[in-house]
């Protein structure tokens, strides 16, 4: 069989005007930077090529490369990447969806289906209130609509075909057989390669290593050669090809490796002040043996948490991008996992999340409003884009926000009591969010639980209506909270404290209760 590996420039080369291009990462992973560099160079040598179309699921950092003036016409992505001005702007039409839509329009082009999603129902990508664009272009070009199916509502997203993927794993071999051993997040690779071979287009994948023909172990193989055109073998690992913001390689990370624990690097994601007080308020909604999700944010504090107090294997505390279990990494390190259980690929996962087989998630919210709405995907009038928050949200029955209560807050803790040193501004609570990434109507129709915590207060949605049920001791409730607001909420008939644990750095005993509620279970 004749070789399949080329250069950067040659792979480029391959890539027709007009094309439409789908390419894995998500942050600095999975991004096949020198296809990238190897694009570009040529569009401003040749201006070519020209007139493309651009999708990728999650905020893949370097998705900017492709926004030179005449390269881009369309833009889709579940969380967008570009200058918010240039999004803004009607240079090209911009189309803001979700993570979990993106990997599942892939999956839908490769077997040839159309592409239903309950996820965004009465949300902005709902084409009754804004249909995912995000700029003029994209109204003139509405790519998503309402169908009823057995009584129930779906969004049904038609996108043009793809027609070129640029992928990026570990080792090929030279007929294109793709392993993705080192990759510490697991992408969508076989699917988006899948659509664009079924499609009739080109699929180019960057590795770091070659193995001779038919060498590869063939379970390991994630993507199979016959849906590979070009292999582009990197020709330096520190420009082109990252492991994570061009840090350190861990292995622990891949799934295919364990580190020693102690040489996990736990403390660099430590989160401190009032981070650390609602991740561990929050840390009470969890119980053993539950499935758990966490966003991006103040929720990973979570995991550091869990870590610490020695219960990570006795749940299954998971994110979006795949990895459950283990020590689910936070800062630079998210969405890895050191050492984690297993990993399914992100696009199995957001089967799992929309099949609602999560029990509970915790997700950050830039502003709550007074029917429980979240908006935290358009923030002071910049496109933010969703990542894997609307699918989350609106497939698992126990949603848990996490916020601060103001903007630019401060605070000391003296005494178990909070004190604040600076108020902030509100701006939090509105009588109506600016966007909608989560419908509180909605969620109350379908029963589910909602919590809003955050330093000062902790709020439930209770028959439509947004609750105060805790407060931080050492606050005055109207001045220190309700002032604070833009409505007012219902208040609790057996309103109380926030537990004096969430004002400590010390170890909750989160371990040892949880041991006393299974032996009490076991007993019964």
């Amino acid at each position: 069989m004749k070789s399949k590996i080329v250069t950067a420039a040659e792979a480029a080369s391959k890539i027709p005007d007009g094309a439409f291009i789908g390419i894995s990462g998500v942050g600095p992973y999975g991004a096949a930077l020198e296809v990238y560099h190897a694009i570009t160079e040529r569009f401003e040598k040749e201006r070519h090529p020209s007139g493309i179309s651009l999708i990728h699921s999650g905020g893949n950092m370097f998705s900017s490369d492709f926004s030179r003036d005449g390269m881009l016409e369309a833009y889709y992505s579940g969380l967008p990447n570009l200058d918010s001005d240039l999004m803004a702007g009607d240079s090209f039409s911009v189309y803001s969806l979700s993570q979990g839509i993106v990997v599942h329009i892939y999956r839908a082009q490769a077997n040839d289906t159309p592409c239903l999603s309950k996820a965004g129902v009465n949300t902005f990508l709902d084409p009754r209130i804004e249909a995912g664009a995000a700029n003029r272009k994209a109204q003139e070009k509405p790519i998503v609509e309402v169908v009823t199916i057995g009584g129930n509502e779906y969004l049904h997203y038609d996108l043009p075909p793809i027609t070129c993927a640029i992928i990026r794993a570990t080792t090929a071999d030279s007929e294109g057989n793709i392993m993705d051993e080192e990759e510490l997040v697991k992408h969508e690779l076989l699917y988006l390669a899948m659509a664009v071979h079924n499609n009739g287009g080109i699929v180019i994948a960057q590795v770091k290593n070659i193995a001779r023909a038919g060498s590869l172990p063939g379970g390991a193989i994630k993507v199979p050669g016959m849906l590979v055109d070009y292999v582009v073998p990197c020709t330096s690992l520190e420009k082109y090809h990252w492991p994570l913001n061009n840090e350190p390689f861990f292995p622990g990370q891949t799934g295919f490796y364990k580190t020693d624990e102690s040489i996990i690097p736990l403390e660099s994601y430590a989160p401190d002040g009032i981070r650390l007080l609602v991740a561990r308020r929050a840390m009470e909604e969890l119980w053993p043996g539950c499935i758990c999700n966490i966003g991006v944010g103040i929720p990973v504090g979570m995991s550091y948490i869990a870590s610490k107090e020695g219960i990570q294997d006795m749940y299954t505390l998971s994110n979006e991008l795949g990895a459950i279990g283990g020590h689910l990494g936070g800062e630079m390190h998210f969405p890895s996992s050191f050492n984690a259980r297993a990993y399914m690929s992100q696009d199995e996962m957001f089967d799992f999340i929309d099949g609602h087989g999560l029990d509970v998630t915790f997700l950050g919210a830039a502003e709550v409003d007074e029917e429980g709405s979240v908006n935290v995907t358009k923030i002071g009038g910049k496109i933010k884009g969703s990542g894997g928050f609307i699918n989350i949200a609106a497939s698992t029955q126990k949603v848990v926000f996490l916020s601060t209560f103001t903007i630019g807050g401060k605070y000391a803790i003296e005494n178990g009591a909070l004190k604040i040193t600076n108020p902030g501004k509100g701006g939090k609570f509105l009588k109506k969010v600016t966007q909608i990434s989560f419908n509180g109507n909605d969620a109350v129709r379908s029963g589910k639980k909602v919590l809003y915590i955050t330093e000062r207060a902790v709020f439930s949605l209770i028959d439509g209506k947004i609750t105060l049920t805790e407060y931080a001791p050492g606050l005055d409730v109207e001045k220190d909270i309700l002032a604070f607001m833009d409505f007012k909420p219902e208040i609790a008939a057996d309103l109380k404290q926030m537990a004096a644990y969430c004002f400590d750095t010390g170890l909750i005993g989160i371990k040892e209760q949880w041991e006393k509620q299974l032996v009490t279970t076991q007993n019964r």
